[in-house]
């Protein structure tokens, strides 16, 4: 192992990090970059996107954004958005409100909600350069309002399918998807959540229901007609551990609901939980991992919610929506989270895309088999702790707050037994990465005064 000595030290302060644009109204998020299109034709309420679905591809990040023309496609560095290509929808204009996205292998599907919309397949392997259409057909439905797709099935799920409940689709022939089932059962499904067969459906006012597809007839598992803070029963997200169930109500002055899956056919709301300014404000779309929610909060922005805690506590925000506007569907619509980097996207119905950073995996490491290190970060004189017993140079080491904000990220350093951390009492989370940027440390050390 060479000497650390050898190498040179940068501190980057989370703070100065965050201020660069937009620094109005946040907490404890970096924003690294944003992205817009001004010649994007405006639709209604003055709105050029709206969902925003992220995936890898050749060891590169990138998402797609629906827009009022098409779908977008950009690609995710380090710190930055980068245009790749535009496909354009097969219905366009002013009236488009919403399209979705999602991947299966190389492939891209987008859906749209209105007018002369169809169903559209992206071939995904051209990538950096561009991306291929290879269907577009309205043959097995036209209009959709959201997919999700059960990736170890391979199927998709349309929900609100030409206006009418869902429809099941076999896409193990990606680019020649059939029709497996016509769902109607209720009569409209407006977004839904599948894990292997098991599909939780967002039936709006009829509340959350849940099934399994795996056999020839849907058999339901539970249902939650009736719940606390009810009202437009919008979508939801389960964890990555599958005991945790959250979900959004598309309705003013609504709060988040969670819920344990331990067993379904009692399923119930065990938690509610909401920005402080909830009352005014209506929640949309929510994606979680174990102990975090991420939530596109409509004109609030950005909100992330720890969830393991009682009660659950906001513990970092962006408002990418600065206006105020009696209209409480504007701003941030879909969000999402890479598990290989602490990026975050979110999509904002009027400015665009936003890539954040936030320390995710410091956060979530006890939940990743990550060794937990018992040696401290820092000794009593506030100085790094060499890591002798990790046989590689050139780590990288970053450190938060309980609060998850980003204390100092810190590579490649020389005569760090000089330069002391200066940091306020208190207890912080550390994580240390190899060169490739992958966590292979992490624990919780105390700041004494």
């Amino acid at each position: 192992m060479k000497s650390l000595l050898l190498k040179k030290i940068i501190f980057i302060s989370g703070l100065m990090l965050s201020g660069v644009l937009y620094a109005q109204d946040q907490k404890n998020v970096v924003l690294l970059d944003t992205w817009t299109d001004t010649n994007i034709a405006i639709a209604v309420e003055g709105a050029r996107y709206s969902d925003i679905w992220g995936f890898e591809m050749k060891g590169q990040n990138y998402c797609a954004v629906g827009s009022s023309e098409g779908v977008e496609i950009l690609q995710v560095t380090d710190d930055e958005l980068v245009f790749v290509d535009r496909e354009p929808g097969a219905f366009q204009g002013f009236t488009v409100v919403h399209r979705d996205m999602k991947t299966y292998k190389n492939y891209l599907y987008v859906v749209g909600d209105e007018g002369t919309a169809t169903l559209q397949i992206f071939d995904l392997s051209y990538l950096p350069d561009s991306i291929s259409k290879v269907y577009d057909s309205n043959a097995l439905f036209g209009i959709c309002h959201n997919i999700f797709i059960d990736t170890l099935n391979a199927k998709l799920y349309a929900c609100g399918a030409n206006n009418s409940g869902m429809k099941v689709l076999d896409i193990s022939n990606p680019e020649v998807p059939t029709l497996l089932a016509d769902f109607t059962s209720l009569t409209y499904i407006h977004d839904c959540y599948v894990m292997n067969d098991t599909a939780f459906l967002n039936a709006g006012f009829d509340g959350l229901h849940i099934y399994d597809f795996s056999g020839p007839t849907p058999l339901q598992l539970g249902v939650l007609s009736f719940y606390p803070d009810q009202g437009y029963n919008h979508s939801g997200w389960v964890s990555p551990d599958k005991t945790t169930y959250c979900f959004t109500d598309e309705t003013e002055g609504t709060k988040l609901k969670i819920c344990n899956l331990s067993d379904l056919s009692l399923i119930q709301v065990n938690a509610t939980f909401a920005s402080s300014e909830y009352q005014n404000y209506t929640p949309h779309n929510v994606i979680i991992y174990n102990k975090l929610a991420f939530v596109a909060y409509y004109n609030l922005g950005l909100r992330i919610f720890d969830i393991s805690s009682s009660p659950e506590k906001e513990i970092a925000y962006y408002d990418t929506f600065t206006d105020e506007t009696a209209y409480k569907q504007n701003g941030a619509w879909g969000v999402y989270v890479f598990d290989n980097t602490d990026q975050i996207v979110v999509s904002d119905r009027q400015n665009g895309v936003f890539l954040f950073e936030f320390p995710i995996d410091l956060l979530e490491s006890n939940n990743t088999g990550v060794i937990t290190s018992n040696t401290p970060l820092i000794d009593e004189n506030s100085y790094l702790i060499p890591r002798d017993h990790l046989d590689m140079d050139e780590l990288t080491f970053s450190i938060a707050d309980l609060k998850g904000s980003l204390v100092y990220k810190q590579q490649s350093f020389i005569n760090w037994l000089h330069i002391p951390l200066t940091l306020s009492s208190g207890v912080y989370y550390f994580g240390i990465y190899d060169t490739d940027g992958e966590l292979i440390e992490s624990g919780k050390f105390s700041k004494a005064n």
